[in-house]
């Protein structure tokens, strides 16, 4: 018979175990319940850590972006495009609105009409000198003519162009291609096409447009006009 002393019966399975043990070795009964404690205890404890470490990480990150925001807010990034100088702003409003009225124009005779309205505004832009002067625009086409002189074309609005001729023949009276071996075309061998440039020069007086115009129709004039020009300076922007 076995002793009471020696022996405890388990609240669970009924069995009768050793008092000795911790857990009943039937269904361990009796130890587990400290045994789930620690396991939740160490469960909770990684949770504890894990949570700490991961919130950190996010304070960092929000502190990293808080910082970025701070030292260079949207508003407070600089524009890098440059104003146009007031001439050129307005040669180029000018011309922007006459190309408007003569898209919208009834027939050729009030677009002739335009067109006589436009060269006064032009030359009224321009000033009397027919100067321009560190003007922007993009360098559209640089080449060179049979003999060896440069055929330059700027783009300072969308749709329009300063333009040297492109033949010695035609450039006779305005001598306006660029001379090889003159300062300025040393200086336009460091180019190419796309270029953001700054011009300066002369524009030559004509009847029709105030400034000589190099297209064949008034469509073309008003619409897409290229000013023949004088270049006296280009330097990259």
């Amino acid at each position: 018979m076995k002793s009471d002393s020696l022996w405890k019966t388990c609240e669970d399975c009924g069995k009768q175990f050793s008092v000795k043990a911790k857990s009943c070795p039937q269904c361990g009964k009796g130890g587990g319940r400290f045994s789930k404690l620690k396991w939740f205890g160490g469960g909770f404890a990684v949770l504890v850590i894990a949570s700490a470490i991961f919130g950190s990480g996010e304070a960092k990150k929000g502190t990293v972006a808080g910082n970025s925001t701070t030292a260079a807010p949207t508003s407070a990034v600089k524009s890098t495009a440059s104003p146009l100088p007031e001439r050129q702003a307005s040669f180029i409003a000018a011309i922007s609105e006459y190309k408007t009225r003569f898209d919208a124009a009834g027939n050729e005779l009030q677009q002739s009409v335009l067109r006589d309205e436009r060269r006064v505004a032009i030359l009224k832009a321009v000033g009397g000198q027919l100067r321009a002067d560190g003007w922007s625009g993009t360098l559209r086409k640089l080449e060179t003519n049979g003999d060896g002189n440069a055929v330059v074309v700027v783009r300072v609005a969308s749709n329009i162009n300063l333009t040297t001729w492109n033949n010695a023949i035609s450039d006779v009276l305005h001598s306006t291609l660029i001379e090889k071996g003159t300062p300025l075309y040393a200086t336009l061998m460091n180019m190419s096409a796309g270029d953001r440039v700054k011009v300066s020069g002369d524009f030559i007086r004509a009847e029709a447009d105030g400034l000589f115009e190099q297209s064949i129709t008034i469509r073309g004039a008003m619409t897409a006009p290229e000013f023949l020009f004088k270049f006296t300076d280009i330097s990259k922007q």
